[in-house]
């Protein structure tokens, strides 16, 4: 276990770097539950994570020591229940501006929380809230990059990357020297949701939606459809144009067909 400072940040200021441990998500609600509060930014990072989660009960393959694991914690107090998707669309953004600042290629997120180069999945989040008296009380925000992974077997070969294969380089990146400029990211976003910046956050955040506005194939009930995505709302729904008419679809009633 080491803990590691970045001057003038709050989110990674206490990082906790752990060799092995079933999921980062998991391990900092237990922190939370049998410990004093954790400051809010405080992160817990793994080399080997052997039973990450991700969105609709799916499951975070990663290899280990190759890709970013880590867990960070907030206390988003001052959202309302019904606003939860922006902390959705808060770290997406910061997310996908710190693949920005770094990729030469194009860098877009595919509702909910998969963040996509070239079309193929780089990141993945999972938010964890905890509700007390109607309001938020934390929210556990579960990263998934693949950073250094080449191989990801026959079956998702063509649907995943990583930076090391995007940048074309030879040698592994330094994941602890690209944490400071991700937490950064991180924070500037989570500042602007903090002030209230609702619409400037959504409107960032429908502005790099992959997909917006093209004729694309989605399946509802496994039945495929056509359709073009023309925006989500403030409250995470997505719109979908098929032509006679615009429906709004959840999380597990649309997906993509890629």
């Amino acid at each position: 276990m080491q803990n590691n400072i970045f001057p003038g940040l709050y989110v990674g200021q206490n990082l906790i770097k752990l060799d092995r441990v079933s999921s980062t998500n998991d391990y900092l609600k237990e922190q939370l539950s049998n410990f004093k509060p954790l400051d809010e930014g405080s992160a817990i990072m793994t080399i080997d994570q052997y039973s990450g989660k991700g969105q609709r009960g799916n499951t975070w393959q990663s290899q280990p020591g190759k890709n970013l694991t880590i867990s960070i914690v907030f206390y988003p107090t001052f959202l309302a229940i019904e606003d939860q998707f922006l902390l959705n669309i808060c770290f997406s953004l910061g997310l996908t501006n710190w693949l920005q600042s770094i990729l030469r290629q194009s860098v877009k997120v595919k509702w909910p929380n998969d963040i996509m180069v070239d079309q193929q999945k780089i990141c993945g989040i999972l938010i964890e809230n905890q509700v007390k008296k109607n309001g938020i009380s934390s929210s556990i925000i579960g990263i998934g990059v693949n950073i250094n992974q080449t191989n990801f077997g026959a079956e998702l070969t063509q649907r995943v990357c990583s930076m090391k294969g995007m940048l074309g380089q030879k040698d592994d990146l330094s994941i602890d020297q690209l944490l400071p400029s991700l937490f950064q990211h991180l924070q500037v976003q989570y500042e602007l949701l903090r002030k209230g910046a609702h619409s400037e956050l959504l409107k960032a955040y429908n502005n790099t939606l992959m997909w917006q506005g093209e004729l694309r194939p989605f399946l509802i009930d496994d039945v495929e459809v056509q359709g073009k995505i023309v925006e989500v709302r403030k409250d995470g729904l997505l719109h979908i144009d098929f032509g006679k008419a615009i429906r709004t679809f959840q999380m597990k009633e649309i997906s993509h067909k890629l």
